[in-house]
């Protein structure tokens, strides 16, 4: 190992002067001129001065003019070279690929300059062992060697040729070398070369681009890491974190991971910040997916359910066919269940859970369970007796379902129908009984014995407010609740139906004996004496003081279970006076069961 660093420190002075503009390597022998036209075998990104591409571009394309054949091949081949020593990847790329050339010499050089493109992008080639670019006879095959072994993950390769590639480094044009440095020094970090590492990180510090660039910041925090400096390291992520490249992301992805093995709320916090505000500053590729697959997990970790939603559905919607996506999925449904199971439970305040709900809409609506939610959202706003608001997520409902379900499935009729009853409940609740009859005449029927009860007794309640008695009368309810009975016994009692009215008045006295109040019972109190039925009358006096603490009210009820004496036709004036007394009765039973 000391042998390898001796040989590479001095490689790193090469370094510092080839950064500064002064080349220390003389052209290959036998080379032609940059600009010239004869095919060469050997690529040396070297040769291109970074101080002239504009002549130099100018005289490939002058020189490109007046060749032909295998001349302009060359030339060609010249102008990628031209690129790839500005770090010009694309344009470079381009040419390579519409280039094929013919002569020997050229296929090899074609093939070196290809291939240092590949790797230069961070890609790597798939024979590498047939590479010219890493011959043992070439001065700077460990520089490549290097980079195909990142690029490949190959550990092994990476540790046979780091620490020569700093020299293989330094005979590369002054812009590969610039960009290429974070690159080595990062794997010396990784590889824990600590001397090249901090040679590595002093050389970047005296260049005035890269001295407070986050590279350079990022770089040297990861060194801290690494020797379990972590509050320094910390410090040093997230001065990087302020800026905007690459390196400033990995600086936030950072510290999301050192909060994560932290484990403190404090820290957690600090790094959901540091995320947030980033999020923006880098679009697209891994990094934004990694920026949001962290969020997320912070969000979570700190008790922030919606912004960890929000997160995910950006996860989603940016990157549905990533391997992250299924698991970013499943998260986002069990938080979405958990988050409006709560919001049933009133753990959030109703102008919060609103507002979240519809801010996940943009992102879930399509998600097959989000309309149920919207209806779980709809009947907390009901029960709050936000009616109108009730009405519209139960709509919002519906149209979820018809944009997502298939509109024969069972389970989908089934749904539809359930939500129109609700919306029904919703407009009688509000007062809005004629809009309700009208939502249930028109709504699909119900599938199945139970839908068709549900149905008939809402319509029933909806006929009693309309105030359609003989449609009310009409429907059929096998199992009626309590509503239902008492309203359909007083539309009985409207139409002078008084033995109908005491039987369904007793029906609803026998099966809910909870629910039937003093209202109820002085109803069936008149009915049953209408009907001339006094048993029931007498059994529903007997009543009266476990409905009713007003002794005057029981009294009047006792008094109208006295005996009727006959109307004989000579004592027309008593009778006069009889009815008179029933009617004032009436009129102090309803004064008082008004006013108790």
């Amino acid at each position: 190992m000391q042998s390898r660093i001796a040989i590479s420190l001095p490689a790193l002075l090469l370094l510092m002067i080839q950064l500064g503009g002064i080349s220390v390597l003389a052209e290959p022998a036998g080379l032609p001129k940059a600009a010239g036209g004869e095919g060469v075998k050997a690529m040396a990104l070297q040769r291109w001065d970074p101080d002239t591409f504009h002549a130099d571009y100018t005289a490939i394309v002058e020189t490109l003019s007046a060749s032909h054949g295998g001349e302009q091949t060359a030339v060609l081949l010249n102008a990628a070279e031209l690129y790839l020593s500005h770090m010009l990847l694309f344009e470079a790329s381009s040419i390579l690929e519409e280039v094929t050339p013919e002569a020997p010499e050229l296929r090899e050089r074609h093939a070196q300059l290809r291939d240092a493109a590949r790797l230069l992008q961070g890609m790597a080639i798939e024979d590498s062992s047939a590479s010219a670019l890493m011959a043992q006879d070439r001065p700077d095959a460990a520089f490549w060697r290097s980079l195909q072994g990142i690029a490949s993950a190959d550990f092994a390769l990476l540790e046979a040729s780091i620490l020569d590639g700093f020299t293989g480094l330094g005979m590369q044009s002054r812009a590969v070398l610039r960009t290429m440095l974070p690159v080595f020094v990062e794997a010396a970090i990784e590889m824990g070369h600590r001397v090249h590492a901090d040679a590595g990180l002093r050389l970047m510090a005296e260049l005035p681009d890269l001295a407070t660039a986050p590279v350079t910041l990022y770089l040297r925090a990861k060194a801290e890491e690494r020797r379990g400096n972590e509050s320094t390291a910390l410090e040093g992520y997230f001065k990087a974190a302020e800026g905007w490249d690459q390196y400033a992301v990995r600086a936030r992805l950072a510290i999301a991971d050192m909060s994560m093995r932290n484990g403190g709320r404090g820290a957690l916090l600090a790094a959901k910040s540091v995320l947030s505000e980033g999020a923006e500053a880098w679009r697209g590729g891994r990094y934004e997916l990694e920026v949001l697959k962290r969020l997320a997990r912070v969000s979570e970790a700190v008790d922030d359910d919606v912004g960890a939603l929000l997160t995910l559905g950006r996860l989603l919607s940016r990157f549905p066919n990533e391997a992250e996506a299924a698991v970013a999925r499943g998260s986002a449904r069990r938080l979405l269940a958990e988050f409006y199971e709560q919001g049933s439970m009133r753990a959030y305040p109703i102008a919060g859970w609103m507002d979240a709900h519809l801010e996940l809409l943009s992102f879930y609506r399509s998600e097959p369970a989000f309309a149920a939610h919207t209806e779980a959202f709809a009947d907390y706003l009901l029960q709050l007796g936000a009616t109108d608001l009730a009405m519209q997520e139960y709509r919002r409902a519906l149209r979820l379902i018809r944009e997502t379900g298939e509109p024969e499935a069972a389970q989908v009729k089934q749904q539809v129908f359930r939500l129109n009853l609700k919306i029904a409940e919703a407009q009688l609740r509000a007062g809005l009984a004629a809009d309700a009859r009208i939502t249930l005449d028109v709504m699909s029927p119900g599938m199945g014995a139970a839908a068709k009860e549900a149905h008939a007794a809402l319509r029933g309640r909806v006929l009693a407010e309309v105030g359609d008695h003989p449609a009310l009368i009409a429907v059929t309810v096998k199992r009626p609740t309590p509503d239902h009975l008492r309203a359909v016994g007083r539309a009985l009692m409207e139409k002078a139906r008084w033995d109908q009215a005491s039987d369904v008045l007793q029906q609803f006295w026998a099966e809910f004996p909870e629910a039937f109040n003093i209202d109820d019972a002085t109803a069936l109190l008149i009915a049953s004496r209408r009907a001339d039925d006094p048993e029931t009358r007498a059994r529903v006096v007997r009543s009266f003081p476990s409905l009713t603490p007003s002794q005057p009210l029981i009294e009047l009820a006792q008094s109208l279970d006295a005996p009727r004496e006959p109307v004989l036709p000579l004592k027309e004036g008593e009778a006069m006076q009889r009815l008179e007394n029933l009617r004032k009765a009436f009129e102090s039973i309803n004064k008082t069961t008004s006013n108790p």
